[in-house]
């Protein structure tokens, strides 16, 4: 049976027009489909179809003229609809995953004039590595788009899914900007099944555009739509009591329905805010939301690390301070987007605010689930009990599938929910379900499964043990013969949960029924135990539900059925397996008591969308390459499927630059070495921004390379095939020099498992153990010291552990890649738009053995000469100049931080010359000594004279007896500065290390101390920070 089936047993609609039970991302698709004339789908990993089935289906079928292209989702994203509409104009969507919007910043960002406009249709999808699980991150798009400056909408629940699709259109159509992002929980939406009957109609989009100016504001066309619209959708959607004294805030489509379901029919003073457009964050329509009673709010917010203050409690925070709504005090419940949401979870959280709040289930409402190996011939079981409940008059059904490539050897797990046709209810994970099916024992110790079982519910394990003649509701026999953990056990008496065996090898199969009567007779145990029908009954709807899919006469299956549960079926006594608890060896008075089992999950992690495969794939090895065979292939490179890029093997948009100048500007006496860079652009097409910076891809010193490669005996000009980083199918050639100058990090320095991997190759016994014990917890101090005190490189290790010699393919397996070094750029693109520049200083430090180091990067650039050629890439930044040119800018900088404001003067310079008036711009800079690293000293004095550079604050610590830091000479300004950062809303701008960071902080919180005495109102300082960090206008770029 596909795994298609099994997660969805109505298949994808036909038609976009179809209505039924099909997934919120396939009826989201529907509106996408009906409205938008051009489409393109970035694949995502897993599955790369995840977000985009129904689509490609309908377009392949479809003679609607409709255009749908499928693409890679890399680095530079975006260039296809881009490309698209400014020849065709018109209305693009983009559908992709919440992790790769950021590959559309750059060239989204960029685009200043295009005939078309862009919908966004993003999953909120990411993998986090450290819970090893697919998460709904919401943080990283809902970033993205604020640099973007694209307004969000997020369902808040799938009923509501094609109605936010097509206001989300509207946005996108008739808006000012560029674009519109619909943002939805990607695995949730994509992975449910239920019935979405919500109909949307195209005359919707129609009217509206007879309605609504292109180039309205985004309160217009919200305005508009709620007027012509039959489903209203406001910015914010409160429920609760009118006199509430407590208020719940979230956002994302499972938060905000999940809170619903516990809330609405609550007697207690409390209240729901949902968030459905995050962006503009209205900030007048949100405390119009609040009940005058409200005392508390509390945030449901979401943060990427679990620590730092969410997003929307900044958003909350500012809402109320900057509506005099100060005395409201607002907590917070921050959750990481790892964190598994269930109704038991929700109650914890709003019980922990409010103790003697209720909440109540939904009426009627019956929770199942089924556990399975994940290549189990009964995997589809759940499919099919969906399917038949789905028939059942008066009621729906909802299904969520998952699979946990990691547990068990990969497990599968169906969550499905019969309730009746009038009611809703969030698809979460069921902590209260009325049956368990458990297709493996295994599972049972691998997940806690009866504690997401009712008590007096019912748990039905499929045994592949022979149980006749066992004892089975004896506690030793449980453990030891059939491997049940004793925690399961004690929780079924204590719950006094009923469990069920079918023996396998009782029930057999019969000819008739080609390999399924066990799926029969579990469908038909499911349908006696969750429902009390009989056999006849449970045969009707077994039947009922195949359809074509069942060749076998009724009475044959209820033949089969019956004589299965006579001699297949057996129930274990709670009452003789508490007696077996409770026995004790008379003979033995000093028993051991039972080994203690670990804590088990009660959720599966999701961390794939899939089986996990059982067949390994067959990646291509690292091999050696002759010459002339590369020779023979660049000649006829159309028959070898042969091309030339720069650089395949990183993943990044990648352009050659020249060397125009590189000078030292500090003087050939002074110990730090800082250097000025400037390359020639022209010809490549490299844009660039104010604030980000140039991503650098070195190479190693070529001398020291090639003594390498003699000493280790290496032929430089062997060529090796490796498999490239974006696709493993294909070889990228290049000759071991190449290799070792430009691919690996030779000189750099060796994490741990480098360590590990060489002790494999290492032929003498001595060397071994070295390698082995370093390593281990034992010699977690000695590689401390390899690593920190000597700095050893991977040439060193060699030459320390000489019969540790790997060869050629294994060496560029276990060398780890040079980085690209990245360095804020100190140029304004409108003023040298054929140049970009660099400030850096170079890393040294001399090590244990008297030799003198350097950072890989900065010497490597240091000594470049005119003319030289160099790769490189764009890293895009958070920092950015405020939306008018009339908003002051106060810049504060340390050393080589200066570089991005060197650009930032050269963009205001820009501005006055295109006849706009400029705000005030205020330097704050610092550094040891003015005559030796006064850096850019003329220029910043050139600027002040010219009327650009307001005042400059300079801090040279060491000339003078006492020491005068940064934060000094800005507390000198704070009246004015509390004039530009405060009136007239400036931004704040640090760069350079980190430590002054507290320091400069803590002077920022005395400009806004300042104000507050002045207004003779209290303010929270640390929200306030947080408050312009959300906003950015407190913008950190440290190291």
């Amino acid at each position: 049976m596909s795994t298609d089936f099994v997660t969805n047993p109505f298949g994808l609609p036909t038609d976009w027009k179809q209505s039924a039970y099909t997934s919120p991302v396939a009826a989201i698709s529907s509106v996408l489909f009906e409205n938008v004339e051009s489409l393109f789908s970035y694949k995502t990993f897993s599955e790369p179809d995840l977000l985009d089935a129904a689509l490609k289906k309908w377009s392949q079928k479809s003679s609607n003229n409709s255009y749908f292209e499928e693409l890679e989702l890399r680095a530079a994203a975006g260039l296809a609809p881009l490309g698209y509409a400014r020849s065709q104009g018109g209305l693009s969507g983009i559908i992709t995953p919440g992790y790769g919007l950021k590959y559309f910043l750059n060239n989204f960002r960029r685009e200043v004039q295009n005939n078309g406009r862009f919908l966004f249709n993003v999953g909120a999808l990411d993998y986090d590595d450290d819970a090893d699980q697919v998460v709904a991150d919401y943080i990283t798009p809902l970033n993205v788009a604020s640099q973007l400056g694209f307004p969000v909408v997020t369902p808040l629940s799938p009923q509501e899914s094609k109605y936010t699709t097509v206001l989300t259109l509207a946005l996108a159509k008739f808006g000012k900007e560029l674009g519109a992002i619909h943002l939805f929980d990607g695995p949730n939406y994509a992975k449910s099944v239920l019935k979405v009957d919500e109909t949307t109609d195209k005359s919707l989009l129609e009217t509206l555009s007879k309605n609504v100016l292109s180039g309205s504001s985004f309160t217009e066309i919200l305005d508009k739509f709620n007027e012509i619209s039959p489903k209203r959708l406001h910015n914010f959607e409160y429920l609760g009591d009118e006199d509430a004294e407590v208020i719940f805030v979230t956002y994302g489509s499972l938060e905000s329905e999940i809170f619903t379901d516990a809330l609405k029919n609550s007697s207690s003073k409390v209240g729901l805010i949902s968030i459905r457009i995050p962006l503009p964050f209205d900030v007048e329509r949100f405390v119009a939301q609040i009940p005058s009673t409200a005392r508390q709010i509390v945030v449901i917010g979401q943060s990427l690390d679990g620590a730092k203050p969410s997003y929307l409690k900044s958003q909350v925070s500012a809402a109320l301070f900057y509506q005099g709504k100060t005395k409201i005090r607002v907590s917070e419940y921050i959750y990481k987007p790892s964190f598994i949401w269930s109704p038991s979870a929700v109650e914890q959280i709003i019980n922990s605010f409010v103790p003697e709040c209720t909440t109540k289930e939904i009426r009627d409402a019956q929770g199942f689930i089924f556990w399975a190996i994940d290549n189990s011939a009964n995997a589809d079981l759940s499919a099919r009990l969906v399917h038949a409940l789905s028939l059942v008059d008066g009621r729906d059904v909802t299904l969520r599938s998952k699979f946990d490539n990691n547990a068990n050897g990969g497990v599968f797990q169906a969550q499905f929910v019969s309730l009746p046709s009038d009611q809703s209810i969030a698809v979460s994970n069921i902590d209260s379900a009325s049956v368990a099916i458990v297709e493996n024992p295994s599972i049972l110790g691998t997940f806690n499964v009866a504690s997401t079982v009712n008590p007096n519910g019912t748990v039905l394990i499929i045994s592949e043990v022979p149980l006749k003649d066992k004892v089975i509701s004896d506690k030793d026999t449980l453990m030891k013969e059939f491997k049940i953990p004793s925690t399961f056990l004690k929780q079924v008496v204590d719950k006094d949960i009923q469990v069920i065996f079918l023996d396998a090898e009782a029930i057999g199969d019969k000819e008739e029924t080609k390999g399924r009567t066990l799926s029969f007779v579990l469908q038909a145990a499911f349908w006696k135990y969750a429902y009390g029908l009989s056999i006849a009954e449970s045969v009707r709807r077994i039947w009922s539900s195949a359809g074509s899919d069942i060749e076998l006469l009724a009475a044959v299956l209820s033949e089969t059925i019956t004589n299965a549960f006579e001699v297949g079926i057996f129930k274990i006594s709670n009452d003789d397996l508490r007696k077996s608890f409770s026995k004790k060896d008379q003979n033995d008075s000093d028993e051991k008591t039972e080994e203690e089992e670990p804590t088990l999950p009660l959720f599966l992690s999701e961390t794939c969308f899939k089986p996990n495969p059982r067949e390994a794939e067959d990646y291509p090895e690292v091999e050696t390459s002759d010459p002339l065979q590369i020779a023979k292939q660049l000649t006829f490179s159309e028959a070898y499927d042969v091309k030339r890029d720069l650089r395949p093997d990183l993943p990044v948009k990648n352009f050659v630059v020249k060397v125009k100048e590189n000078r030292r500007v500090t003087p050939a006496d002074y110990d730090r070495y800082i250097f000025h860079i400037e390359f020639d652009i022209s010809g490549t097409d490299l844009k660039y921004g104010i604030g980000e910076a140039l991503g650098i891809h070195s190479r190693n010193n070529e001398e020291r390379v090639l003594e390498f490669l003699s000493n280790y005996g290496l032929n430089a000009n062997e060529v090796i095939l490796v498999p490239s980083k974006e696709n493993y199918q294909i070889l990228e050639a290049r000759t071991v020099l190449q290799a070792f100058t430009e691919n690996l990090d030779i000189f750099g320095k060796p994490p741990k498992r480098f360590y590990e991997s060489l002790a494999d190759f290492a032929v003498e016994e001595k060397d071994k153990k070295k390698l082995e014990d370093l390593v281990s917890a034992a010699g977690a101090a000695e590689l401390k010291r390899f690593q920190d005190v000597e700095y050893y490189s991977y040439v060193d290790i060699f030459n320390l552990f000489p019969s540790a010699k790997p060869q050629l393919e294994d060496l560029v397996k276990i060398i780890a890649p040079l980085k690209r070094r990245e360095y804020s750029i100190a140029s304004s693109q409108r003023v040298h738009p054929n140049e970009i520049h660099l400030l850096i200083v170079v890393v040294d430090w001399i090590d244990n053995q008297g030799r003198k180091r350097y950072g890989q990067c900065s010497k490597y650039l240091s000594e470049l000469p005119v003319g030289s050629e160099l790769v490189v890439s764009v890293k895009p930044s958070v920092m950015k100049l405020p939306p008018s040119p009339k908003q002051p800018v106060i810049m504060s900088g340390l050393g080589t931080g200066l570089a991005p404001f060197k650009a930032i003067v050269e963009e205001k310079l820009w501005q006055k010359q295109q006849g706009h008036e400029i705000g005030e711009v205020y330097l704050f800079l610092g550094s040891r000594h003015k005559r030796e690293e006064y850096l850019y000293g003329e220029l910043w004095e050139a600027y002040k004279d010219a009327g650009i550079i307001t005042h400059i604050g300079a801090a040279f610590s060491r000339d003078q007896p006492q020491k005068i830091y940064i934060q000094d000479r800005i507390r000198e300004s704070l009246a004015d500065l509390k004039k530009a950062m405060i009136d007239n809303e400036g931004s704040f701008y640090l760069c350079g290390p980190t430590w002054p960071v507290p320091d400069i902080t803590k002077a920022l919180q005395d400009i806004i101390a300042a104000d507050a005495e002045e207004k003779g109102i209290k303010v929270d300082l640390n929200a306030a920070i947080e408050d312009l960090k959300e906003a950015s206008r407190y913008i950190l770029e440290v190291y």
